[in-house]
């Protein structure tokens, strides 16, 4: 976005401005381009407009980063911050799950023909295999965005008008159909006590599609349309890999937790409930959990193995080009195929009849191996910066910061300056991926020309 802006009003040609595009990989230009949205949102939040009283720095740091990587997690409440505060947050947010490299290139299209190295960029954010038909899919997941978040919001409002004032019904409404459908899990309904979404079964339901369709991923959906769309037709379009791995591990993880979700509740959180309204809780519980963080009851009243199920499968996340986080489960897919193809003795991966690329085999390794080694280096430096909370409480924060999910147990309100950086820091990460951190971070891009390689020797292993 801020590219963009850098090439509408700078006069410069527009060769220049490729160029210059040219020259940031793709995660130093989502790097960047965070860290700019971050720090506009943090002068925006620090306006006397913004806020019903003075609030420190580092928590608006906090606040902006929480709101541009959906994350949800918050060192103050958000009544602190007025309607004007509220909407910058809500900016963020639509921002943050879109993706701001997504709607940096989609304005961007609109004013320029790409060449090949911005289409090669490009390529890489999207994560796509060909350029083909590229600014149609940007414009669809624009146009799928505010046309779901808009049906979104009309159908809370349509729920909650007769309870609240048109305009607070309006900005309420708005505000959790965007928070929803970016898997952001940020709420102000505790503002309105009428209008708990908590105890409102359409509500629920409402939310609970809108995180669906959030976390299926853009690229998913764009198939599944052209799939239905040729549906009666010979031959139909065909889903591709990706998709039918989305398709299936969406529905293999929902299942999977919903099912342990309530054999682990159901003396416990869903002890008192009636058959609908376990049903209910366990289908909302088991889609938030990867990678929303709406939670229907405070998580001290959880068990312990409950909240661990919520680490796993929020590590695992949604789908890549979707507005959720974590690895992704695509990424999952991968890294436990090749320990399918390790076990069979095979030098090959593959997954539904195709063999994956050993670029991709190495990326998902190395994806989990750099995501799971932050964790535990976060959850070092926590143990020593606040040493009043016990591991399992940082533990749990950690891994709703680098997660996006933003589940809290209550540690990011009181932690130190020191802790609150980690956590930006996490939530940071967690947005952009450890691989791309680390990408945007090299002082100098090098792609090796060599036409050698070393002698090949093998070592224990085991």
């Amino acid at each position: 976005m801020i590219l963009l802006l850098y090439t509408m009003f700078i006069p410069i040609k527009i060769p220049m401005a490729k160029a210059l595009l040219t020259y940031f990989s793709p995660g130093r230009m989502l790097l960047f381009s965070i860290v700019c949205t971050i720090a506009f949102g943090t002068a925006l939040l620090a306006l006397p407009q913004a806020s019903i009283k003075p609030i420190s720095l580092i928590d608006l740091i906090f606040t902006a980063t929480s709101a541009t990587c959906v994350t949800g997690l918050f060192t103050i409440p958000l009544e602190q911050f007025t309607v004007f505060g509220h909407s910058i947050i809500l900016l963020l947010m639509q921002i943050g799950g879109i993706g701001i490299i997504t709607m940096s290139l989609f304005f961007m299209s609109l004013f320029m023909d790409f060449g090949l190295s911005t289409q090669l960029m490009a390529r890489h954010v999207l994560e796509l295999e060909s350029w083909k038909n590229i600014k149609k899919l940007l414009v669809f997941s624009i146009s799928m965005t505010f046309a779901v978040e808009l049906i979104g919001a009309l159908c809370v409002m349509i729920t909650i008008a007769p309870t609240v004032p048109f305009t607070s019904a309006l900005f309420l409404s708005l505000f959790h159909s965007v928070s929803s459908f970016c898997n952001a899990g940020i709420s102000i309904f505790q503002h309105t006590p009428h209008a708990f979404y908590e105890t409102n079964t359409s509500i629920l339901l409402i939310t609970m599609t809108l995180m669906f369709i959030g976390g299926l991923g853009f690229i998913t959906w764009h198939e599944i349309m052209r799939y239905l769309q040729t549906i009666k037709t010979t031959p139909r379009r065909r889903f591709s890999l990706h998709s039918k791995i989305i398709l299936y591990g969406t529905g293999f993880l929902f299942l999977f937790s919903a099912f342990l979700l309530y054999l682990l509740e159901r003396n416990n959180l869903f002890a008192n409930m009636s058959g609908s309204q376990k049903v209910l809780h366990v289908l909302f519980h088991a889609v938030s959990f990867k990678g929303s963080g709406f939670l229907l009851s405070a998580p001290h009243t959880l068990r312990l193995a409950t909240l661990l199920l919520i680490m796993m499968i929020s590590f695992i996340g949604s789908a890549p080009g979707s507005t959720g986080s974590g690895v992704k489960i695509t990424t999952i897919a991968i890294f436990f195929a090749t320990i399918r193809s390790v076990l069979l003795g095979r030098t090959a991966v593959e997954i539904r009849g195709r063999q994956i690329a050993l670029d991709q085999v190495i990326k998902s390794i190395a994806i989990i191996a750099l995501s799971s080694c932050w964790i535990m280096f976060t959850c070092f430096c926590l143990s020593i910066t606040e040493p009043q909370w016990s591991f399992f409480d940082i533990l749990s924060e950690t891994f709703a910061a680098c997660t996006n999910l933003g589940i809290s147990t209550g540690v990011s309100a009181h932690l130190s300056s020191i802790g609150k950086l980690f956590i930006i820091a996490s939530m940071l990460i967690g947005r952009i991926g450890a691989i791309g951190f680390i990408l945007a971070l090299r002082l100098k891009l090098t792609h090796s020309n060599r036409t050698f390689s070393y002698p090949e020797e093998r070592v224990m292993l085991g």
